[in-house]
């Protein structure tokens, strides 16, 4: 495996570990990737495009898969009150996944810290949500936009309506405050 892939599927069991509850979903592991490689600029390499719920890249799937067929990580689906999930823990060989990538996860340690400790209580519905905030926030940026955090708000609610504009102002404030966001103009 190349150094690169090793350091994903070893993040997968670490993040896992990290989680309060000892395992993560599939929302959490797409979402937790996307805001480390966007917000604190860990080398990932993945393509993330804009999904149904919010920024999604099929090689974090595919990644996971592998760290399965590895035994570094084990995925059970889970039914939830109206619907289903998954939970992802770390497996029997999670600490080979781990070590084959050690110089990368010690590198990056505050980075992994720092998205468990942001984003981890937050349920799939809000990591849609902030991520998709982020996601066009980037957008903007990458054209060297300033926009108003109301103009942020309304382009994520064209793609994101079923979130109201005051959920969608709550969270975005809160990325602001957090200086999460490159495009929005700063009062």
């Amino acid at each position: 495996m190349s150094d690169l892939r090793d350091a994903r599927l070893a993040l997968i069991p670490t993040l896992a570990e990290r989680a309060v509850s000892g395992h993560i979903g599939r929302t959490a592991l797409m979402k937790y990737m996307y805001f480390l490689q966007t917000v604190r600029s860990v080398p990932l390499g993945y393509r993330f495009t804009l999904y149904s719920y919010g920024p999604f890249d099929a090689d974090v799937l595919a990644d996971l898969a592998s760290a399965e067929m590895l035994s570094g990580v084990e995925a059970k689906p889970v039914l939830y009150p109206g619907g289903y999930g998954y939970e992802i823990r770390p497996s029997t060989k999670a600490k080979w996944l781990k070590e084959r990538a050690s110089k990368f996860l010690k590198k990056y340690r505050s980075d992994l810290r720092w998205v468990t400790n942001e984003f981890g209580d937050y349920t799939s519905a809000q990591l849609e949500l902030v991520s998709t905030i982020v996601y066009v926030d980037r957008e903007a940026a990458s054209e060297k936009e300033k926009i108003e955090l109301q103009e942020l708000a309304r382009r994520v609610s064209e793609v994101k309506p079923h979130f109201s504009n005051a959920r969608i102002l709550t969270y975005a404030q809160r990325l602001l405050d957090n200086r999460l966001l490159r495009a929005v103009k700063r009062r």
